[in-house]
């Protein structure tokens, strides 16, 4: 990561996004776009049949233009993928989106870009951002794929049993705070989810508190 980094989680919904170029990078931005976004704008002079599929499947407003890009695509957008195979285009895009004043990242180079993807790790209600050194590409995936491996399964059901022990705690005008969550993973909580004993995975959470 570079000095000037921090990480965020941006909310999308609603917003409108621009992705100028149509080819394998593009659609990989395109298919981690969440789905409440309000559309998605596509520009190339060639569209890839990978993207046309899944701009197919997208419950998004879509417009797709087979043209070269032009400055006035960026009106009305708020979060633009500089994503051709020409870095030079890219850096072009990049430099107006920000003198607009919108998010943009530039696929050829993330010194120019205002946002980078990371690769992301979703497991049972958790989800991790992983970034690294952009000239190393494919690691930040290696790496999310190594903790996704470590996390422990029926984190989901966990949530939803501490969400309910602490609503009860609440309930008896007990406090529902200082949880040890390191104690917790270690525990043998999850063994006793795994079997179906609830009532033995709440005892299990009430001897992990600080």
């Amino acid at each position: 990561m570079d000095g000037g980094d921090y990480l965020v989680s941006l909310n999308l919904a609603g917003l409108k996004v621009l992705v100028v170029g149509a080819g394998t990078v593009a659609a990989r931005k395109i298919g981690g776009l969440p789905a409440s976004i309000l559309g998605v704008t596509v520009v190339a002079p060639e569209i890839s049949k990978e993207i046309v599929e899944l701009l197919a499947r997208a419950n998004w407003e879509v417009d797709i233009a087979q043209r070269e890009f032009e400055p006035s695509d960026l009106s009305g957008c708020d979060l633009v993928f500089a994503a051709t195979s020409d870095s030079g285009v890219n850096g072009e895009i990049a430099m107006l989106a920000r003198e607009r004043g919108i998010l943009v990242n530039d696929v050829s180079d993330s010194l120019q870009s205002s946002f980078s993807n990371v690769a992301l790790v979703n497991k049972g209600g958790i989800c991790i951002g992983v970034s690294s050194n952009p000239k190393v590409p494919g690691f930040s995936k290696a790496v999310s794929k190594l903790i996704e491996e470590t996390l422990p399964e029926d984190l989901d059901r966990l949530l939803v049993l501490v969400a309910a022990v602490r609503s009860k705690a609440l309930d008896s005008g007990h406090s529902a705070d200082g949880l040890d969550w390191v104690k917790v993973l270690h525990s043998r909580v999850f063994e006793y989810i795994r079997m179906g004993d609830f009532p033995q995975a709440e005892e299990s959470l009430a001897e992990c508190h600080l």
